[in-house]
């Protein structure tokens, strides 16, 4: 039965076939990525959640995509979806024409050629370049699934999901005990699920948000398949920048950051550390503001000369009611100036991270976020009590990872909460940090536990120890070997055996 009508296609409905196609193409999916596990289990255990988090990203793209389609009767994904059919009846009709669109402009002479035969992408995408770039990479996706809407999203899903499990093996490489608790940050947080998993360019840009953190992990850290890895790098970085260049303003100084102050955690020094840490805060800010000036076309309107002008703008836009509903948040007025900015951080910040709150919450999808939001500040709060603030700190700032963690977390939250109070887009553009924010708190949690453990037994805690992850004997329970240090006047703990990472 037909249930929604689109312009240039009609009446449209998912098809019975799809349906039937859709379990054939599970299948093969689940077999794929089943073997693939039974291969790789036995080295990586890790690998337990390898086909349950594909099931939880295909269910969440399948869930997103009824309820677009049958409940709200339009969105977003939908005007995706059928623009790249009409670009995917363009290549069938006149190929040469398709890649001529394809990599030309967003103008009318490309539009013209389009008719309504073919249909019209539509133009509030056509003409916006960040959205029109999804239409591109998903148009032959759309004619290799026979323009089928169900079968392209199980797909896109399946295609997302390795940016993010390989972001998850990257983390349990440095945290091996966690595995389990880290599949929650990054394969189960209902929000991710629900939010990255469709015809979205959250999707794609999550999944390349994921990549770059794993790409950088394995070029400059573990030193692994460099070539493969640098290209990973690149193409990560292009996505975001075609599609969301916000995240990529995020990630790229809290990555400097990470590559510097793993250098700087080798040193003891307590002295050497407070001179050094102040100059890598400048030398990443230097080299973050130089890298995203020279990327300043690219970032359009999120360059760094236009970014307050279009937080203002986007603001301004975002509050209307009569567009955007009553489900929305105030910040209050910015007056266009980095002072001003800034004073709005707290409330902006802590509305990215835990708004909306339960009773702010007037759908079902919002509900399930709040429901997210309310275990997430529950978490940071009980966290923050056991470890008394100052360890939450020196967690922070003792391990490069937590701290990119964390820094990115802290950067991007006020960055989409400064610039969107409209609930329904702040639930959909914070799920980049949702993964980032849990595996942090999941860490500290875990430092402190360490933490606790040697002060019961007498010892001091070394969290030196822990600077480039679980050293091997952590992983394996509190064994600890107890050394004498001559002229110390007491005993301190370390590992009984080194300290190495997983590599992945």
């Amino acid at each position: 039965m037909s249930l929604l009508w689109v312009y240039y296609h009609g009446y449209v409905d998912i098809a019975y076939w799809e349906w039937a196609m859709g379990l054939v193409c599970l299948v093969v999916l689940f077999a794929v990525f089943a073997r693939e596990k039974s291969v790789m289990i036995k080295q990586h255990p890790e690998y337990k959640h390898y086909v349950w988090g594909l099931l939880a990203k295909v269910v969440g793209g399948v869930a997103f995509s009824l309820i677009y389609f049958y409940y709200y009767e339009g969105g977003d994904t939908i005007a995706y979806f059928y623009s790249a059919v009409s670009m995917a009846r363009l290549a069938e009709q006149d190929p040469s024409t398709y890649f001529w669109v394809l990599f030309g402009d967003n103008d009318w002479q490309h539009l013209s050629v389009f008719n309504d035969n073919i249909g019209y992408p539509f133009s509030h995408v056509y003409y916006d370049a960040r959205s029109f770039f999804l239409i591109r990479i998903i148009s032959p996706l759309v004619m290799l699934t026979f323009h089928s809407y169900l079968l392209t999203t199980l797909i896109l899903a399946s295609i997302s999901y390795i940016g993010i499990w390989r972001c998850y093996r990257t983390f349990v490489s440095y945290f091996p005990s966690l595995t389990n608790k880290l599949a929650i940050a990054f394969l189960y947080m209902p929000s991710v699920i629900f939010w990255g998993s469709a015809i979205m360019k959250d999707t794609m840009t999550l999944s390349a948000a994921c990549w770059w953190v794993h790409c950088t992990d394995q070029v400059f850290f573990k030193r692994r398949r460099i070539p493969f890895n640098v290209l990973g790098l690149l193409l990560s970085m292009y996505l975001l920048l075609m599609m969301k260049p916000y995240i990529f303003m995020a990630l790229l100084p809290m990555s400097i950051l990470w590559l510097l102050y793993a250098q700087i955690s080798r040193i003891r020094s307590t002295m050497v550390k407070f001179v050094l840490v102040p100059m890598a805060v400048v030398l990443m800010g230097g080299a973050s503001m130089f890298l995203l000036s020279k990327l300043g076309d690219n970032l359009g309107k999120f360059s760094l000369d236009s970014a307050i002008e279009t937080i203002q703008i986007t603001q301004q836009d975002m509050v209307r009611v009569d567009q955007y509903g009553s489900n929305r948040f105030d910040v209050g007025t910015i007056d266009g100036t980095i002072g001003g900015l800034l004073a709005k951080f707290p409330v902006a910040t802590n509305a990215a991270l835990f708004r909306p709150y339960l009773w702010e919450s007037n759908s079902i999808v919002m509900v399930l976020s709040a429901l997210e939001n309310a275990w997430l500040l529950g978490f940071s709060l009980v966290l923050l009590f056991r470890t008394q603030v100052t360890f939450f700190l020196r967690a922070v700032l003792g391990n490069p990872i937590v701290l990119m963690c964390f820094g990115f977390v802290i950067l991007f939250g006020f960055s989409i909460g400064i610039s969107t109070p409209n609930f329904g887009a702040l639930v959909r553009f914070k799920i980049p940090l949702v993964p980032m924010f849990v595996a942090c708190l999941y860490m500290i949690d875990l430092l402190n536990k360490h933490r606790l453990k040697s002060i019961h037994g007498g010892a001091p805690f070394d969290l030196h120890l822990f600077r480039n992850g679980e050293p091997r004997a952590a992983q394996q329970g509190p064994s600890f070997e107890r050394t004498t240090r001559a002229g110390a006047g007491g005993e301190r703990y370390r590992s009984a055996q080194p300290e190495r990472n997983v590599r992945v």
